[in-house]
């Protein structure tokens, strides 16, 4: 059953669309909202005008702000879920088990933008937002810092660290990258390159206990002084 063709103003009408299609474009409306002016703007009225909707039929859909960005975050947790890692096998190496993950954030970060992040200042949504991301970036740190422990040996601490880095650079960077014209594959490419130089860096240092490096002296044996 189509919506009915509410106005947005006297001359102009609202296309139909099926409840499910008008939802969503709502939806990718207030993601477009919230991707390129932020959420200090970020209305019901606002978002109708960026739909090219009247605010009455936003209203059929969501009666709160709250209740919309609610649903935009849920959304973008469905979109997440198809670039999970689990989605790979258990015994994948890790180069190639980095350089996916690394691709899957970029291509995603490209079409959807940071929104995640955004919606994580909003006092409304705030609270969902960080304990969805405790549930569901927990799981995925802990399987890389126990891969990473056992492929380069390097102590739980560095493991952490380099995660922690690896998975927020792209979110703080797509966008900038983006507007520059660089292509999220090109972005994914450079990124694993400079992640695998580390680490191959990384591993070099990692020394067995009691086995001096490589690099490092021996020290001078001792001598004896003759008896005069």
């Amino acid at each position: 059953m189509s919506d009915p063709a509410d106005t947005k103003a006297p001359a102009t009408r609202a296309r139909r669309m099926s409840p499910e299609a008008r939802r969503e474009q709502i939806l990718d409306s207030a993601v477009s909202y919230i991707v390129d002016k932020g959420l200090s703007t970020f209305t019901l009225e606002n978002v109708a005008h960026e739909a090219g909707v009247s605010k009455p039929l936003v209203y059929k859909y969501f009666t709160r702000r709250e209740d919309l960005l609610r649903a935009v975050l849920e959304r973008e947790y469905v979109y997440l879920g198809s670039h999970k890692l689990d989605v790979l096998p258990a015994d994948v190496p890790m180069e190639p088990l980095i350089r996916a993950s690394n691709r899957n954030a970029f291509n995603y970060l490209y079409e959807r933008g940071p929104v995640i992040r955004l919606l994580a200042s909003d006092r409304s949504v705030a609270e969902l937002v960080h304990q969805r991301e405790r549930n569901e970036r927990s799981a995925i740190t802990e399987h890389f810092i126990k891969r990473l422990m056992k492929t380069y040996g390097v102590p739980k601490d560095v493991a952490f660290i380099c995660t922690v880095m690896t998975v927020n650079a792209p979110i703080l960077s797509s966008r900038a990258l983006k507007r520059a014209g660089i292509s999220a594959e090109r972005a994914a490419q450079v990124w694993s390159d400079f992640v695998m130089g580390g680490w191959h860096a990384l591993e070099a240092q990692q020394v067995p206990a009691g086995k001096p490096k490589a690099n490092a002296k021996a020290p001078a044996p001792a001598t004896r002084r003759r008896k005069a």
